[in-house]
Formats: C-alpha cells, sequence, structure tokens
C-alpha cells in the first residue's frame, strides 16, 4: 500500500465542533480500506490569503496532517468526499515518498545542482540599495530647488 498524506485547512471551529470534522474524515478513509498512521495539529493560523468555500469567505483556519496508507484508487474518492464537506476549506493529497535518495548521494558527490558560489552577493545588493536610496535622494534634493 502506499503512503499518502491529506493536508487539510479546517475552517475556525471550536475544539469539540473540530474533533467531529477530524473523526468524520479519519473515518471515512478507514470505512474505504485505509489506514491511518498519524494525524499531526499543525495549529490555528491565518490563511495566506481570503478564501471562498461554500458560499463563506474565510480569513483564519486549522492546519492538520493525516499520513495514511491506502489503494491508489483512495485519494481520488477522498478528495471528492472533503470537496464536498461545507467544514473544510482546502484538502490536499500528495503521495508521500519517502524512499527518495538524491542521484548525486547514490555517487558520493557533492549535490550543487548548477548553483555558483558568489560569495559578494549580498553584499553587492546592499551596495546597490543604497547607491539608489542616494540617487533619489540627489534627484528629490534637485527637484525641491527648481520649486
Amino acid at each position: 500500500m502506499p503512503s499518502y498524506e491529506l493536508a487539510l485547512i479546517v475552517k475556525a471551529l471550536s475544539r469539540p465542533e473540530l474533533g467531529i470534522v477530524l473523526k468524520r474524515t479519519c473515518e471515512n478513509i478507514m470505512q474505504k480500506g485505509g489506514i491511518v498512521r498519524n494525524l499531526e495539529n499543525l495549529g490555528h493560523r491565518t490563511l495566506p490569503f481570503k478564501m471562498s468555500k461554500h458560499g463563506q469567505r474565510h480569513i483564519t483556519g486549522n492546519y492538520f496532517i493525516v499520513n495514511f496508507d491506502s489503494s491508489p484508487s483512495l485519494p481520488a474518492e477522498l478528495s471528492d468526499f472533503l470537496h464536498r464537506d461545507v467544514d473544510i476549506v482546502r484538502p490536499t493529497v500528495v503521495l508521500k515518498d519517502d524512499g527518495f535518495i538524491p542521484p548525486c548521494k547514490l555517487t558520493e558527490q557533492e549535490c550543487n545542482f548548477g548553483e555558483q558560489e558568489n560569495p559578494d552577493h549580498e553584499k553587492r545588493l546592499w551596495r546597490g540599495r543604497i547607491v539608489r536610496k542616494l540617487k533619489l535622494r540627489h534627484y528629490d534634493k534637485k527637484k525641491e530647488n527648481r520649486m
């Protein structure tokens, strides 16, 4: 059985109502032959942007991660069920691939993925910002003198 990870954003509910939503979700996974391995609460947070779902706008939500094993057909059915659930703002089901090893680890080489080292990068950025500020100040002073 492949392992999957379900990331849930549940709308802002009280603690007992959250328990009911999570119980309903986990029971649905188990009824369809899945095995729930882990449930992790990531807490109540503000959403990165306003989300609309089922005619309601959401600004905050509760984040959860559910790890489960199931047949490959279950995630599609589960996703359909969760999109219809009124209490869930955003469900995302992802195949969990724990066995990934980067190719460079297999050959005992250093992984650099084509990056170029540039130790002066931050210094150049800082200088560029300072020069821009000075130019703007100089431009503003000239503008004030004209008036």
